[in-house]
Formats: C-alpha cells, sequence, structure tokens
C-alpha cells in the first residue's frame, strides 16, 4: 500500500502509520504544538442520540401528519372503528419497509455529503464503518484540516438534507413516511457531527486536526 500524499506542513516524507497502542506518535507542525488525542465516546454519542432521536421523531412526525394527513403519514398503522371505539394495529411488513429504505438511503446521502463537501475542500476522502462506534463513516485521514474545514464537512448532511426533507413533507404523497422516518435517521446520526462542532468552539482558532483512523484524531493547537 503506497502512503498518502505529505499535506501542507506535514514535516514526515512518509504519511504515519496508523496507531499502535502508546508507541504511536502523531506528526509534528511547524508552529503548532504536539498534536494530543480526541476521541469519540460511544457513551457520550448513544446518549446524544438518546436524547436527539425522539425530539426530531416527534416533530418531523407532526410536520408529516399537519402537512400530509395521519394516513399518508402513518401507512403502517391500521385504524379500526369497533363497536366499543376503534383499535390501532402495526403493519410489519411495510413499517420494515419504510424503515429499511429510509435507513439505507439516509446512511448514503449522510456519508456522500460528507464525502462531496471534503472533495470539493480538496482532501481524499476514505468511508467505512467503526464497530465500536456502531456507525458510518467518512473521514480524511492522515490529512491535516482546520477548524472551518472541519466545521463545514460536518455539519453539511444535518444543514443540506433537512430543508430539503422538510420541503419534500410539503407535497402529499406516497414518499412521505421515507422522507420523515430519514429525517430522524439524519438528525440522529448527526449527533457526532454535533459533539466536533461542541468541541471545535472550546478550541483556539488556528487549531488543526487530524485523524488517523476511525477512531482516533489529534488536535494541534497553535503555539
Amino acid at each position: 500500500m503506497s502512503s498518502p500524499p505529505v499535506r501542507d506542513g506535514q514535516t514526515s516524507a512518509e504519511a504515519p502509520a496508523p496507531p499502535d497502542g502508546e508507541a504511536y506518535e502523531p506528526p509534528r507542525r511547524a508552529g503548532y504544538r504536539a498534536g494530543t488525542p480526541f476521541r469519540y465516546s460511544a457513551l457520550t454519542l448513544t446518549l446524544l442520540s438518546v436524547v436527539v432521536s425522539p425530539i426530531a421523531l416527534v416533530v418531523f412526525a407532526w410536520l408529516a401528519t399537519t402537512t400530509a394527513g395521519f394516513e399518508t403519514a402513518f401507512p403502517f398503522v391500521v385504524f379500526e372503528e369497533t363497536t366499543d371505539g376503534f383499535t390501532l394495529a402495526l403493519d410489519i411488513a411495510q413499517f420494515g419497509t419504510v424503515f429499511v429504505v429510509a435507513l439505507v438511503g439516509t446512511v448514503v446521502l449522510h456519508e456522500l455529503v460528507h464525502g462531496l463537501v471534503f472533495r470539493l475542500l480538496g482532501f481524499d476522502v476514505s468511508f467505512g464503518v467503526a464497530p465500536r462506534l456502531g456507525a458510518f463513516y467518512t473521514a480524511i485521514f492522515e490529512q491535516f484540516q482546520t477548524r472551518r474545514q472541519l466545521a463545514i464537512a460536518v455539519l453539511a448532511p444535518l444543514v443540506v438534507l433537512t430543508p430539503i426533507g422538510v420541503l419534500l413533507l410539503l407535497v402529499p404523497g406516497p414518499h412521505v413516511p421515507f422522507v420523515w422516518f430519514g429525517l430522524v435517521l439524519n438528525t440522529g446520526g448527526a449527533v457526532g457531527d454535533l459533539f466536533v462542532v461542541w468541541r471545535l468552539r472550546r478550541l483556539p482558532p488556528g487549531t488543526l486536526f487530524y485523524d488517523v483512523d476511525a477512531y482516533t484524531s489529534y488536535i494541534y493547537e497553535p503555539e
């Protein structure tokens, strides 16, 4: 496997190997302190998702119901009147179809938007799965990125796909349940991105980031 190209200020002639326990040393950058590790916390991301996803579910389901009607927004919910009132049942097959299609479509679109923005910013992009985080990822391994570049790229799916999805909800049709479910999944899937942006706000201007693998990144603060 050939080494990735040396990027903008990297002092080593070759890109470093991925971390191997405590022996790994991140590359140095002129004018910056030594890189300090930044790692995602699976527990933190899970807790954030538990809080954000139900809120998104209520908001987008309400919007879909308001604009398209309950039967259009929830075709998998079977409503029947009885002599004693009514009954509600769930069509498992139809619900499963909506969920799977929305999940696959959302993951693909979410990661493609990340990747497209990174490419427009001039980076080489990698896609993959991080089993320990239970998430898919789009990354630019072994390339320095600025706070601004990282913020633009990580927020792009939420900023781009949400208004498009909301506009689609304003047009009643069979696409509505897939769209509102996709909006919920896209919002819940953005918790890692929002966590990164929250960390960015606490760092000084000029800070750089360097991704080593799906689990480990380094933060470089100016001297």
